[in-house]
C-alpha cells in the first residue's frame, strides 16, 4: 500500500516536473527566436511574455534591449542621413580612402571636379581616379606619411582649371575620431577602422583669375599714372633748371604740354573712378525713358571739333520717337565712348554711323566706322581694362584704355550684352543691347 502510494506520488511528479521543463523549454526556444530576429536586425518583433518568472525577467531584459537598440539605431540613422545630406549638396568634393587607398565614399561634387562617375569610381585605387602626379603624390602623403598637405593643381582636362586638394590623415582612434565618428556606411565600406585619410577638393579657378587680374590691373594704373606724371616732372623741371621759362618762345610751348599731360592724368582718374561705381554699384542706376536720337546727336555736337578736323562724316539712322529704358547719362556715356573710338580711329574723309533697331524686348545700338579695323587676336580681348590695341596710338590720341571696359560694365548693369565685329582696314561694328521702352 505505501510501495503504490509512493509511485504514484513519483509518477505524479515526474509528470509535473516534465510538464514544467516542457514549458521552460518553449519560452526558452521563443526568446531564442526573438534573440535571432534581433540579431538579423528584425526589431519590431515583440517578445512574447513568459510564466516563468526568472525567465520572464528575462524576456522583459530582452525587450528592453531591442527597444534601446530601436531608438539607438534610428539616432544613428538620422545622423546618418545628416551627414549624407550635407556631403551630397556641399560645393567641395570629399572623398575618403581606407588604408589600402581605396575610394570608400565620394560626393558628387567630387565627382564633377575630377570628371569621373562616382559608381565607377568607390572600391577603386585613389591613383586609378586621379591620375594626375601631384594628386598621387598628395595621396601617398596622407596614407604613408600620416602628414596634412596642400595644393594647387592645373588641369587641363575636360577644360582648364585649378583645383586646390586638402589631405587630411583620419586614423581611428584619433582625436578626430573621437570627437565625431563617420557616416555608418563609411565605417562599413572602410572596415572597422574607417576612413584613414579624406581628401578635400574645391574649385579654385575663379579665385586664382581674379587674383591675376588685380594684380595686372594695379600693375596697369601704376604704369598708366607713372606715364603722365614723368612728363609732368620732366617738363618742369626743365622749365625750371634749363631756362626754358625765361625763353618766350618755349615756356608757352612747355606749358601747353603740361597741360595735356595733366588732363590726359584726370581723364585717366575720372574713367577709373567711373569703372569703380560702375562695378561696386556705389552709384545705382536711374532709369528713365530716353529718346534716342536727340541723345545721339547731343554726343554728336560735344565732338564736333574733333569730327571737324579729321573731316568724318556721321550719319544718325533713329527711327522717329525710337526710345528705350537707361539712366540717360550712362547711356551718353556709353554712345560717346563708342562714338569718340569711332572718329579717333578712323581714315581722314571717313565715315561714322550711328543707328539702331528693334528686336523683341531690346534695342540693338551699333556705332559703325569705316576707320583701320581689329586685328582678329585682339577682337577677344578688346573689353579688357586698359587693353589697346595700337599702344603708342592710343596714347597719342589721348585714350586711357578704360573707355571699352566702362561700356562693356554699363551695358550689362543695364542687362544687355556688347560686342563687336571688325575688319582690318575696312572698319569696325559695336552693337550693344539695351531694354526697349515699355
Amino acid at each position: 500500500m505505501h510501495l503504490g502510494s509512493w509511485l504514484i506520488g513519483f509518477l505524479c511528479a515526474a509528470a509535473l516536473g516534465l510538464w514544467w521543463t516542457r514549458r521552460i523549454i518553449r519560452s526558452l526556444r521563443r526568446l531564442t527566436q526573438a534573440a535571432q530576429a534581433y540579431a538579423r536586425g528584425e526589431l519590431t518583433q515583440a517578445v512574447p511574455p513568459v510564466p516563468v518568472r526568472e525567465v520572464n525577467a528575462l524576456a522583459r531584459s530582452l525587450g528592453a534591449m531591442a527597444e534601446a537598440l530601436r531608438s539607438r539605431i534610428g539616432e544613428l540613422t538620422v545622423q546618418r542621413n545628416q551627414a549624407t545630406a550635407i556631403l551630397e549638396s556641399m560645393a567641395e568634393g570629399v572623398v575618403a580612402l581606407d588604408p589600402q587607398g581605396r575610394i570608400v565614399l565620394m560626393n558628387p561634387a567630387a565627382a564633377v571636379l575630377l570628371g569621373t562617375a562616382r559608381d565607377r569610381a568607390m572600391g577603386r585605387h585613389a591613383e586609378e581616379v586621379m591620375r594626375h602626379p601631384d594628386m598621387q603624390e598628395l595621396v601617398r602623403a596622407a596614407l604613408q606619411q600620416h602628414r596634412r598637405s596642400m595644393k594647387d593643381i592645373l588641369l587641363f582636362q575636360p577644360k582648364e582649371r585649378i583645383l586646390r586638394l586638402h589631405g587630411v590623415p583620419c586614423q581611428a582612434g584619433g582625436p578626430l575620431l573621437r570627437r565625431q565618428r563617420p557616416p555608418a556606411d563609411v565605417l562599413v565600406a572602410g572596415g572597422l577602422e574607417g576612413p584613414s585619410a579624406v581628401l578635400v577638393i574645391q574649385d579654385v579657378t575663379e579665385s586664382h583669375w581674379y587674383e591675376q587680374l588685380r594684380k595686372e590691373f594695379v600693375a596697369n594704373v601704376s604704369h598708366e599714372l607713372k606715364s603722365p606724371l614723368t612728363a609732368i616732372r620732366s617738363l618742369t623741371e626743365t622749365l625750371l633748371t634749363g631756362g626754358a621759362l625765361e625763353d618766350q618762345s618755349k615756356n608757352r610751348q612747355f606749358v601747353g604740354m603740361i597741360d595735356e599731360e595733366a588732363a590726359r592724368l584726370s581723364r585717366l582718374i575720372e574713367d577709373l573712378l567711373a569703372l569703380s561705381q560702375i562695378e561696386s554699384k556705389a552709384m545705382p542706376l536711374k532709369l528713365a525713358l530716353v529718346e534716342l536720337r536727340p541723345l545721339a546727336e547731343s554726343v554728336v555736337a560735344s565732338l564736333k571739333p574733333s569730327i571737324t578736323s579729321r573731316g568724318i562724316a556721321v550719319a544718325l539712322e533713329f527711327p522717329d520717337g525710337f526710345a528705350v529704358r537707361a539712366d540717360p547719362d550712362r547711356l551718353q556715356q556709353i554712345l560717346f565712348n563708342l562714338a569718340d573710338n569711332a572718329i579717333k580711329y578712323n581714315t581722314t574723309g571717313g565715315r561714322v554711323t550711328l543707328s539702331a533697331a528693334s528686336t523683341g524686348p531690346w534695342a540693338t545700338v551699333t556705332v559703325a566706322d569705316t576707320g583701320i579695323g581689329i586685328p582678329d587676336q585682339d577682337v577677344p580681348r578688346l573689353f579688357e581694362r586698359f587693353y589697346r590695341v595700337d599702344k603708342a596710338r592710343s596714347r597719342e590720341l589721348g585714350g586711357t584704355g578704360l573707355g571699352l571696359s566702362i561700356v562693356k560694365h554699363i551695358v550689362e548693369a543695364h542687362g544687355g550684352t556688347v560686342s563687336v565685329e571688325s575688319r582690318v582696314n575696312q572698319g569696325s561694328r559695336f552693337s550693344f543691347t539695351i531694354p526697349l521702352a515699355s
